[in-house]
């Protein structure tokens, strides 16, 4: 039982590793294009901050998985700072 549970943490590790990956990728060419021209793409920074936050919550989530609490929580605080920075921007970029 000990060995399958251990599988399953890999299993789990390893698809949040691939979309980090995913979108980190994605944070980059979003950040390039938002400030190649920051007039037109401004509506690309709360997306930019909410791709972040879920980063980082995903990498508190495998800190957690590794029994790294303390990394966790504050993965998991920067996370929920930049989702509050993301509804701040868009809200000063005329969302709501």
């Amino acid at each position: 039982m000990f060995a399958t549970e251990n599988r399953f943490q890999k299993i789990i590790r390893i698809i949040i590793d691939i979309i980090n990956v995913v979108l980190g990728i994605g944070v980059v060419v979003l950040a390039v294009m938002a400030f190649i021209n920051t007039a037109d793409n401004k509506w690309m920074f709360p997306i930019i901050f909410l791709m972040g936050g879920g980063m980082n919550l995903l990498t508190g989530i495998k800190f957690f998985i590794n029994d790294r609490n303390s990394s966790g929580i504050m993965a998991i605080v920067a996370a929920g700072l930049l989702m509050v920075i993301s509804v701040m921007s868009y809200m000063a970029i005329g969302g709501i």
